[in-house]
């Protein structure tokens, strides 16, 4: 077997019942998110949202769900779930605070986004110590944006989302910078990821996803496409000094067998070999 293949760690997840599963090879790093997320369906319309500036700011509780937009007005420390949106078209402006959780190991979600449209999150602002930091579940057009994620397990996990759109953010020192499963039509641009210890960005049986223009360094792997992943869109990222692959195609699938594009990529390190179109 080529010296360069490193098996990459993937994320399953059953829509059945939530859960999220780490190969063997890592058992000790496995989340555990089942009762989270077993009532959590889908949507499909999109509208538009308000902006910052229109916000109300509210103090919030750990918990608490959110029905309306809100701009937040002091730190939450929170030894439960951060913040749960439930509706279309809702904006939460983080206001430059904290949602800080009982830990990565915990199995609890920083803000969890239950199968609506529309919805924005938005920094300044950092979400911190949790399972998952955001968790959105089968909703059309979710915007993250200018948010911090810093020790989660997943900083983002996106499972049965449509069109979401995810940019500018700052993803360091999480086990997976961001996660997909069964995900379509993501556009994942300008984030920076660095010292994600498992890997950047994970993609499990998602597909027609944009991954462009971003910095993926120091994990061990940097993007990982599964061989079910069919018609992603890596282009024009700098994935370099990870110390297992950096690009990674269904551990060494050829390209066009899941209609994978890969352009413009820095790059050190791919499998199959020949996807780093420069650096290598």
């Amino acid at each position: 077997m080529n010296n360069k293949i490193y098996l990459m760690t993937a994320i399953i997840a059953f829509a059945s019942v939530g859960a999220l599963l780490i190969q063997p090879t890592l058992a000790s790093a496995q989340p555990r998110t089942s009762n989270l997320l077993d009532n959590l369906g889908t949507s499909s319309d999109r509208t538009s949202s308000a902006t910052a500036s229109d916000l109300p700011s509210e103090s919030l509780s750990c918990g608490q769900v959110i029905t309306s937009s809100v701009k937040l007005s002091a730190n939450l420390d929170c030894a439960s779930d951060g913040l749960l949106i439930k509706g279309d078209n809702i904006v939460l402006d983080l206001n430059g605070h904290t949602i800080k959780g009982p830990g990565p190991s915990s199995s609890k979600i920083g803000i969890s986004v239950a199968a609506n449209d529309g919805v924005q999150i938005m920094g300044s602002g950092t979400i911190e110590g949790y399972q998952a930091g955001i968790l959105a579940s089968g909703g059309d057009h979710d915007i993250i944006t200018n948010v911090n994620f810093d020790d989660n397990q997943i900083a983002i996990f996106l499972t049965g989302t449509t069109g979401a759109d995810i940019e500018n953010n700052m993803i360091t020192n999480n086990q997976i910078g961001m996660a997909t499963h069964s995900a379509s039509k993501t556009t994942f641009k300008e984030n920076v990821l660095t010292e994600n210890d498992l890997a950047g960005v994970t993609m499990v049986n998602s597909g027609d996803n944009s991954i462009d223009t971003n910095i993926i360094k120091n994990s061990k792997n940097g993007i990982f496409n599964d061989a079910q992943s069919v018609g992603n869109h890596i282009t024009t990222n700098t994935v370099m000094e990870n110390s297992g692959v950096d690009l990674n195609n269904g551990n060494g699938l050829p390209i066009n067998v899941n209609d994978a594009t890969f352009t413009q990529n820095l790059c050190q390190t791919s499998v199959p070999d020949g996807l780093c179109t420069a650096g290598q």
